[in-house]
């Protein structure tokens, strides 16, 4: 398995929750719970959009940067944003992380927190033909020092953008992280299959070839290199 001194949050989600970061912050399963296997043989959670998600214990993280990234197969929905990670709030103070795919879309998009309420970012078409209802290795970046965030598919970099309206808020804060869903309130359901979710902090940003070359080698399984 993976890991590294900067690994937060590793979950295989083959046959069970368990985090082989080195952090034991072992998830839970909500729901039906019900192991897949996907066409390369591996295994991974299949999530069915009316209760599924897996909810880790409380945990801060510390850093300039936050990586994360995930095997996902989910496919268009009109009606359900498809949280691929969430905290247990969006707190404009204390910062926190969130992805989904938008409902009725096939746009990724993260948020950040800026002092007084949070930030969209997006990329129209990730999840377009041929990647709606397929798999596709998703990472998405967040550098709160140089304020940029950096959108990668299949360890292509799709888009970076600016972290420009106010103050980016690293997400430092004691909380729960969920996967598949967004907060307590269990609303936002991923309607797909999820495996290999993985959370990392770095002190800072690595140059643009490394940090490229450490997405390949996160998407082909194995070690980064920070």
């Amino acid at each position: 398995m993976l890991w590294s001194p900067n690994t937060q949050l590793l979950l295989p989600l083959e046959n069970t929750a368990l985090d082989y970061s080195g952090n034991a912050r072992h998830g839970t399963v909500f729901g039906s719970g019900v192991y897949a296997t996907k066409p390369n043989g591996g295994r991974c959670l299949y999530f069915d959009g009316t209760g599924d998600y897996v909810a880790t214990p409380s945990f801060g993280l510390s850093g300039t940067v936050v990586v994360f990234a995930c095997w996902v197969r989910c496919k268009f929905n009109a009606t359900i944003r498809q949280v691929l990670v969430g905290e247990s709030t969006q707190d404009p103070t204390g910062g926190y992380i969130y992805i989904q795919r938008g409902e009725n879309s096939n746009t990724v998009m993260a948020q950040y927190a800026n002092g007084t309420g949070h930030t969209n970012l997006s990329v129209a078409n990730y999840f377009a033909a041929p990647y709606d209802d397929a798999w596709v290795f998703c990472c998405v970046v967040w550098d709160y020092l140089g304020k940029k965030c950096y959108f990668y598919r299949n360890a292509s970099l799709l888009s970076t953008q600016a972290m420009a309206v106010g103050t980016p808020v690293f997400p430092a804060t004691n909380r729960a992280k969920y996967v598949g869903t967004y907060s307590s309130s269990f609303y936002l359901l991923t309607d797909g299959y999820l495996a290999n979710v993985q959370l990392w902090t770095l002190p800072t940003m690595p140059a643009a070839g490394q940090m490229l070359a450490n997405v390949n080698r996160l998407m082909l399984g194995m070690n980064p290199i920070w």
